[in-house]
């Protein structure tokens, strides 16, 4: 297991790969801001990520219900400990506020529309569409792009963070 020195702890089983973070499973991520690169300050939140082979969006085509049934029992689930300074925490919560916000302002509408004010639908389906990259952009954290063989590769990860990293060696 590679270890590497970052400020003045010891990471083991932390790696980079290009723009993603590799880390075993069980590896202690270093007291440093994923989204920031600054030093966190013991800022930490436990993250669960689950993955499922891109290929199984396939199922999509049977529909999206099926496809939910078969992602959940067919994917991998991990929790991850990353650091977090408390600034890049607030923007991933009003991320998180805004993206619940216009879900259920478009189900009201959807449903007022249902009750009489059919002029509401279009505008209750656009606002759960915006909601979707809403999410992507300014609530997620860190997502994981693969997790296999007890490895875990992260995206979104901070460009200054992922430069302290020793290079993935496989």
């Amino acid at each position: 297991m590679a270890t590497v020195g970052i400020d003045s702890g010891v990471v083991h089983g932390v790696w980079r790969a290009g723009n993603l973070l590799v880390l075993a499973e069980d590896a202690e991520l270093p007291d440093r801001c994923v989204k920031t690169g600054l030093p966190a300050e013991g800022g930490w939140v436990e993250v669960r990520l689950r993955w499922h082979h891109p290929a199984l969006y396939l199922v999509l085509l049977a529909g999206i219900i099926l496809y939910f049934i078969v992602a959940y029992f067919a994917s991998t689930s991990v929790v991850v400990r990353v650091g977090i300074t408390d600034r890049a925490l607030s923007a991933a919560r009003r991320g998180w506020r805004l993206t619940w916000a216009l879900v259920l302002l478009g189900i009201a509408l959807c449903v007022a529309a249902a009750y009489g004010v059919p002029l509401l639908w279009a505008p209750g389906l656009a606002l759960m569409v915006v909601a979707i990259p809403v999410f992507l952009l300014r609530a997620r954290l860190v997502w994981p792009t693969r997790i296999e063989h007890g490895y875990v590769w992260l995206a979104g990860v901070h460009p200054d963070y992922l430069a302290q990293l020793p290079e993935w060696p496989r």
